[in-house]
């Protein structure tokens, strides 16, 4: 079998040609930068590059972009780095070099970036890194363009299984995972969906200020949104800059959640009068959107076994203005320091992180097989643990979070 791409067949690569080189080349050095800092730190890609951009002088547009070459780069990297193995033969790379030839070649094979936009590509690069730098790689962006013209016949592979993992951009231990647990055109789907760039949600927080005054400082901000209707003060970002960088994130009047932390809040139907015991509780995400659709009027226990993770959830429930909620450090695992007779128990147990290869695609090349089982564990005793509370205390409502994988 034969991998091959089919490029769009609207060119998607003109960005390059109108994206001013100073802002690509900046783009460009943060994305090999954090790789270096990832390799060094085993920190996640997306704490790498803030790490590296932090206190910098970066343009905020070039962080932009970086952001979306590193989701991009994540999605095919397995197919990347074996054309480059075929482009380099036996040839030895430093580690960032192959990093700028790999996104170099995602341009040039995935996007179908044309040759003006492959040279856009490799003057920002040489103004960054500097021509002495980049000699070793100019015969090599070459050797990968002519790959284009070879009528897009990539990589040949007889092994089903690690076919479709090149077609489609995930592990091969993956792609079998999702075989035994899917119908195989499901396990298709889902990781051809797991390839289109998420939507970003928001929550307005109307524990600080009216949901309009919010809105209009969003407007003001040049941020194009549309309304969400299946959950109450849920937005989608149509447009906007970094969101670190908006008024409203500042200020803590939004908070940026995936869709489904928000249907779980609401599936249980929060009321003022109803207690709460979130287990496995930070960063404080469900405590959070509990008080904001309850007005601060529903009691919540959370509970949470990491010292530094509840450091985080203080600080982002803080910023949010909730109240009415008590953080304790203690083992879920174990009985419960608690009597809270809880109308609801919320449980979000850490996971095997493949929920996140749709969001953070780089963690496809992280994760192993062995996470699941050890998580798998831990999880049966937090689960077993929420029916003890169930036991003993009045009807209770149990919400079970389970991310796919």
């Amino acid at each position: 079998m034969l991998v091959t791409l089919s490029m769009s067949a609207e060119n998607s690569g003109q960005w390059l040609v109108v994206t001013p080189p100073e802002i690509l080349g900046a783009a460009l050095k943060a994305v090999v930068q954090a790789y270096a800092r990832h390799r060094e730190t085993r920190h996640s890609l997306k704490s790498c590059l803030y790490e590296v951009v932090r206190g910098k002088k970066y343009p905020a547009k070039s962080v932009e972009i970086a952001r979306r070459l590193i989701w991009e780069y994540g999605t095919r990297k397995n197919l990347l780095a074996k054309i480059i193995s075929k482009v380099l033969k036996d040839e030895s790379f430093l580690p960032d070099r192959r990093i700028l030839l790999e996104l170099f070649t995602y341009q040039v094979l995935i996007k179908g970036c044309n040759r003006l936009e492959a040279a856009k590509f490799a003057q920002a690069a040489r103004m960054v890194f500097g021509k002495e730098w980049m000699a070793p790689l100019e015969p090599l962006l070459g050797r990968v363009y002519a790959l284009k013209l070879e009528d897009n016949k990539i990589i040949e592979s007889k092994d089903e299984l690690e076919y479709i993992s090149l077609v489609h951009g995930h592990p091969k231990w993956f792609v079998e995972y999702l075989f035994n647990i899917l119908d195989k055109a499901e396990a298709i789907e889902l990781m051809r969906i797991s390839n289109e760039k998420p939507p970003t949600y928001f929550v307005l927080n109307r524990l600080k200020v009216t949901e309009d005054e919010i809105l209009r400082i969003l407007e003001k901000d040049g941020v194009e949104f549309e309304r969400d209707k299946r959950a109450p003060l849920l937005y989608k970002i149509i447009s906007s800059k970094a969101i670190k960088d908006l008024v409203a994130y500042k200020r803590g009047l939004i908070t940026v959640q995936d869709f489904s932390s928000v249907f779980s809040v609401i599936s249980a139907q929060p009321k003022s009068d109803m207690k709460i015991l979130d287990i496995c509780a930070a960063p404080g995400i469900k405590t959070s959107l509990f008080a904001i659709y309850t007005q601060n009027k529903a009691r919540v226990l959370s509970i949470d076994i990491s010292p530094h993770r509840l450091k985080t959830y203080i600080s982002y429930t803080r910023r949010l203005g909730v109240e009415n909620a008590d953080a304790v450090l203690c083992d879920a695992t174990q009985d419960l320091p608690t009597h809270l007779s809880a109308d609801v128990v919320i449980l979000d147990p850490p996971c095997s992180s493949t929920g996140l290869f749709w969001r953070e695609p780089s963690y496809r090349w992280v994760v192993q097989t062995y996470h699941g089982k050890e998580i798998f564990n831990y999880t049966e005793k937090n689960v077993e643990e929420c029916r003890k509370i169930c036991k003993e205390q009045r009807p209770t409502r149990i919400l079970y979070l389970q991310h796919y994988g």
